[in-house]
């Protein structure tokens, strides 16, 4: 099996090798073209995905047919719709791709299997979901309430270098929750 994909595991948690060759086992490999939606807000999310290559984002379409961005993931990181996919209920959010991209993904009904059978992949989930839902989650909600525009859009550079490279500065604005014209006069040291 593909070793981005083993050590991507193992820097999460080191697994014993039995169990480190059943997950592997478990893990889907695919690839998918640009705007393709790994998930349609309203449908449970099923999978659990590696991003081997690629970016995505997170949408929340509104009532009236507005998108909203919400998140943004490159490689070697977690796609997933994580209140869905736990619950498994339909999701709030849609998850598309921005870039052709090349994935592994395990479903829910596999992970759950594994997390009943080895002790070491439960806890190799819970550093999962430490890592990668809990931290980021407080920090989106602390940025969002506590730091200014700018800051918002610095950190944003901090956390994504290449961002303004590989995603429109309508869905940069859109995650900030600033305006795009808003986002032009930060970027021209205007604001």
């Amino acid at each position: 099996m593909n070793q981005e994909l083993s050590q991507f595991l193992h820097a999460i948690f080191p697994l014993p090798l039995n169990v480190l060759e059943e997950v592997l086992a478990a893990f889907t490999h695919w690839e998918y073209p640009k705007n393709h939606y790994l998930l349609k807000q309203g449908r449970p999310c099923s999978y659990l995905y590696f991003l081997k290559k690629g970016a995505v984002r997170y949408i929340f379409t509104d009532d009236n047919g507005k998108e909203n961005n919400v998140w943004f993931t490159f490689e070697n990181d977690v796609v997933t719709d994580a209140t869905s996919f736990v619950q498994q209920q339909p999701a709030f959010e849609s998850i598309q791709l921005l870039e052709e991209s090349e994935l592994y993904g395990i479903h829910y009904d596999d992970l759950s299997n594994l997390l009943q059978q080895h002790h070491a992949f439960a806890l190799w989930y819970i550093k999962l979901v430490e890592q990668f839902y809990i931290v980021q989650i407080e920090e989106r909600v602390f940025d969002l309430q506590f730091l200014s525009a700018r800051e918002r859009y610095e950190k944003l550079l901090e956390y994504f270098p290449n961002i303004t490279n590989r995603v429109s500065l309508g869905h940069i604005a859109s995650y900030l929750n600033i305006t795009q014209e808003t986002l032009s006069r930060i970027r021209a040291n205007k604001v």
